[in-house]
């Protein structure tokens, strides 16, 4: 429960100092899907681990397989977050507004969450060469 918390707080604006955040003019519906999806897994990761420790609680065993698996699932849970939180910083630095452009017409920003697993912004990766367009 104590990752599932602090997901929950790095995920707050006012846990960030200078948080870093996209101005998005329009806000395409994948960011709001991926927006939900992380919201959803943290929830998932806080299911499993209450339903882990009642079930650890109320039959108690010598092995200890069973928290494990709880644990090891609500931590898959969690980067599973933070993966919908890589994906969708990426989709905001594609679509954010750029200098020139009427800022105060739009809508809205999204805040980037830091995240634990995947440490790159949009910037750095988009420094990287694509290997994509290479012929095969």
């Amino acid at each position: 429960m104590a990752a599932v918390w602090l997901a929950l707080y790095e995920r707050a604006p006012a846990a960030v100092p200078s948080p870093q955040f996209y101005i998005l003019c329009r806000s395409p519906g994948s960011l709001k899907a991926l927006s939900l999806a992380s919201v959803l897994l943290i929830v998932a990761a806080a299911a499993v681990s209450v339903t882990g420790t009642v079930w650890a609680i109320r039959t108690p065993s010598r092995r200890p397989l069973r928290p494990m698996l709880h644990l090891a699932g609500a931590l898959i849970l969690l980067v599973g977050a933070d993966s919908m939180d890589y994906l969708g910083s990426g989709i905001a630095y594609r679509t954010a507004v750029h200098n020139g452009a009427n800022i105060a017409t739009c809508e809205g920003a999204y805040h980037v969450t830091p995240g634990w697993f995947f440490f790159l912004t949009p910037e750095d990766r988009g420094q990287w060469p694509s290997h994509a367009a290479e012929p095969r």
